[in-house]
């Protein structure tokens, strides 16, 4: 019997032993694997500059201007002679036979020639024909260059609209960082309120207890305290949905949990107004793309008339042939080619008229677009100037709000201040700290969006 005992206790033992080996391995397993849910701290102008390196939108613009450059070199290309060979390999059903009678070139002495009938095959049914040839465009060449001012035109608007969607995630970024900073300021406003309203509570408990004070006040502190967590809830939900959008837009991983840097540089001086609609009406993206657009459209227009030239190219080929009749074996050819479409149905009248409209349509939106920059100029620029005076209120506020939280915290030390007082004091410090911290963010966002109507990035 203690020999079994024995062996049952080291088998368990064993058993155990192994039990315990996997799961250290399954511990170390899944302690390898990578955390989704990263961790990293970002300031504000690292933030810009990864957005601008990896946002989508950003890179697809920037595809975009790759794209049209190579359409450039397209169309630039048409402008030198083209080398191409054709090669044909073919069988005729039937061939022309030529038959030379018996003394059609007369006769000698009394001897016809030829002597007797001859039949000549022209050439055979299999035969070769190949040729190099090289043709250079000469009337072409001012539709050529037509077509180059539309590629170019398409490659600057598209320069011009990247710089625009930099600028818009630039900008993007910047509200998102201000609007988080924001809530994450607001979250703390509210916890102190919390523990301001459970103190009141707890004291108006006392107070009804002892008849003090009517039980009435006591649920309205109730509803009060539930409210303030209702907002909090709602703060946390906020924050979640601005730091999914935040990094959507960075370009981490959705679940990539960034610590912002609450350190954001003041503002610097802006142009004067005048200034700034200048610079917006000389620069912005949206306007130099709107003139690409318009000198695009004129491109048009010269191509649409330049389409009355007929076209005149020369050409040089070197051929080859075999059983091929009546041509030499090697041969060469040269000369112009010219053609001229002298009926099309009214297409080039048609195709000029088109292209007017356009370019009147071009014209126009330029004008619109001009319009509207300046009105966002002006627009920011009175921002910039409202939320710099809400600078001023908030920091006086701030300063008022921290004299009534010293006074209270003396009265409460001299007994003459409740708990729930100084608490609530407390609290409309921290409110006051997020209206300021509100206000300078608010001031540095309407900074942003003035450096973005001009034109500019926001960096």
């Amino acid at each position: 019997m203690t020999a079994q005992r024995d062996l049952r206790n080291r088998g368990l033992r064993q058993l155990m032993t192994a039990m315990a080996c996997l799961l250290s391995l399954i511990t170390l397993a899944f302690g390898q694997q990578p955390d989704s849910a990263t961790s990293r701290r970002l300031n504000l102008h690292e933030a810009v500059e990864m957005a601008l390196r990896h946002n989508h939108v950003v890179r697809i613009a920037a595809l975009h201007v790759e794209e049209e450059q190579h359409a450039k070199e397209v169309a630039r290309s048409a402008y030198l002679p083209t080398l191409r060979n054709d090669s044909t390999f073919a069988h005729a059903t039937d061939t022309q036979f030529i038959v030379i009678p018996a003394g059609a070139f007369g006769a000698v002495g009394g001897t016809a020639i030829p002597g007797r009938q001859f039949t000549i095959n022209q050439g055979d049914k299999d035969f070769i024909v190949s040729g190099t040839g090289l043709t250079q465009p000469l009337t072409e060449l001012f539709k050529i260059k037509s077509a180059n001012d539309v590629a170019r035109a398409d490659l600057n608007a598209s320069r011009e609209k990247a710089r625009g969607v930099e600028n818009n995630v630039a900008l993007k970024v910047r509200q998102l960082y201000y609007k988080i900073l924001v809530v994450q300021s607001q979250q703390s406003a509210i916890q102190a309120k919390i523990r301001a309203v459970e103190d009141l509570q707890s004291e108006r408990v006392q107070q009804v207890k002892y008849g003090s004070t009517l039980e009435v006040d006591l649920i309205e502190s109730k509803a009060e305290l539930l409210q303030a967590k209702q907002e909090l809830l709602t703060s946390d939900l906020q924050l979640s949905d601005l730091r999914i959008q935040f990094n959507d837009v960075v370009g981490f991983p959705l679940k990539t949990v960034v610590a912002l840097d609450p350190d954001v540089r003041a503002p610097t001086d802006s142009c004067e107004r005048e200034h700034c609609i200048k610079l917006a009406l000389d620069a912005h993206p949206e306007i130099t793309e709107a003139r690409a657009e318009v000198e695009k459209a004129s491109a048009g227009v010269r191509a649409a008339k330049r389409e009355y030239i007929p076209d005149i190219e020369a050409f040089a080929r070197y051929s080859y042939q075999q059983n091929v009749p009546f041509l030499a074996r090697n041969f060469g050819t040269f000369g112009v080619h010219f053609g001229y479409n002298l009926f099309d149905g009214g297409k080039k009248r048609a195709t000029l008229r088109e292209r007017d409209a356009q370019l009147a349509q071009a014209k126009e939106n330029l004008a619109r677009i001009s319009d509207e920059v300046e009105v966002r100029v002006q627009t920011a620029y009175n921002k910039l100037e409202r939320t710099q005076q809400m600078v001023a209120v908030s920091q006086e506020l701030l300063t008022t709000r921290r004299e009534a939280k010293r006074v209270s915290a003396q009265q409460l030390e001299q007994g003459t201040y409740l708990r729930s007082q100084a608490d609530a004091a407390t609290a409309q410090e921290f409110e006051a700290q997020t209206l300021l911290l509100q206000s300078q963010l608010e001031y540095a966002q309407a900074q942003d969006e003035l450096t973005d109507a001009i034109g500019q990035t926001a960096r």
